[in-house]
């Protein structure tokens, strides 16, 4: 049985959710949520139930999203990598002005179709661009997993349970690759990889080493990374390297043990006085 197929049956009710979400759609239900006061964002009946409900409801990401909003100023240009469904994109173009500029990045081909519809929705389709790849440390290609309705349409890499069969073929690009093909000298740069944050970091070496260096919003998946086989601590020297200090989102100094403790921590990493290697 086709892959996308089981992903539909794994879950039944979640299935006629969307399914019915989208039939809405398609018959031109919209929905309005105030994701911050003052904040509205028309979505898709789908969007807020199945991406933008979490920062709404679980501290963690309300701490992540109110965070990242504090830190955006007049002109703002993210760097959304990981965008799912593009709520910090949104919230650039929001808080930024309309000068602001969001690049939102995300393997799977429904994140990206729904940023778009969202972008749409919301009249900034000439002030964010969508790019469907996955960020790495090269330009070219990697199997990925549809992960289904059930994660909301991630892509995610494979598995030794996943058979070639299961994988699409899907295009990488970088952190430095982006900067030149769009000209743009971000302000921020989110980062949500599940896993590879190393390969995006190394994969911006250039742009996180310059005098511009932009402001990091980083998930780090130390669980993922080391049932991968790799080690967290290799991105803290990275960023040390790339003379990044770490910050929680709350604002507090965080030490590297810390990091290391948590099976998931959201950060914020600032560039320090120090240039790069000093």
């Amino acid at each position: 049985m086709p892959r996308e197929v089981r992903n539909w049956l794994r879950s039944p009710s979640i299935s006629m959710r969307w399914a019915w979400a989208h039939a809405r759609y398609l018959a031109g239900a919209r929905q309005v949520v105030e994701i911050r006061p003052g904040w509205p964002l028309i979505c898709h009946p789908a969007a807020q139930r199945f991406a933008y409900l979490a920062q709404r409801t679980d501290s963690d990401q309300i701490d992540e999203l109110d965070s990242f909003i504090q830190h955006i100023n007049p002109g703002a240009v993210l760097i959304d990598v990981g965008a799912h469904f593009g709520i910090f994109s949104f919230a650039v173009l929001h808080y930024g002005g309309p000068s602001a500029r969001a690049i939102a990045i995300d393997p799977s081909p429904m994140a990206a179709e729904f940023v778009k519809k969202q972008a749409k929705l919301n009249r900034v389709t000439d002030r964010l661009n969508v790019v469907q790849a996955a960020i790495s440390d090269r330009v070219g290609w990697q199997s990925m997993v549809a992960a289904g309705i059930v994660s909301s349409g991630y892509y995610v890499a494979p598995s030794r349970d996943h058979t070639s069969g299961e994988s699409t073929l899907t295009r990488t690009t970088t952190l430095d690759q982006l900067v030149k093909d769009f000209g743009v000298s971000p302000s921020h740069v989110k980062i949500d990889v599940e896993g590879y944050e190393f390969a995006a970091l190394n994969g911006g070496v250039k742009l996180l080493s310059s005098d511009n260096a932009p402001l990091l919003f980083v998930e780090l998946h130390n669980e993922i990374v080391r049932q991968n086989g790799g080690s967290p601590d290799e991105i803290l020297r990275l960023l040390t390297t790339l003379g990044y200090e770490r910050f929680a989102t709350n604002g507090g100094r965080l030490d590297d043990q810390t990091i290391l403790d948590r099976s998931l921590i959201r950060i914020v990493a600032k560039r320090s006085h120090r240039g790069f290697g000093q």
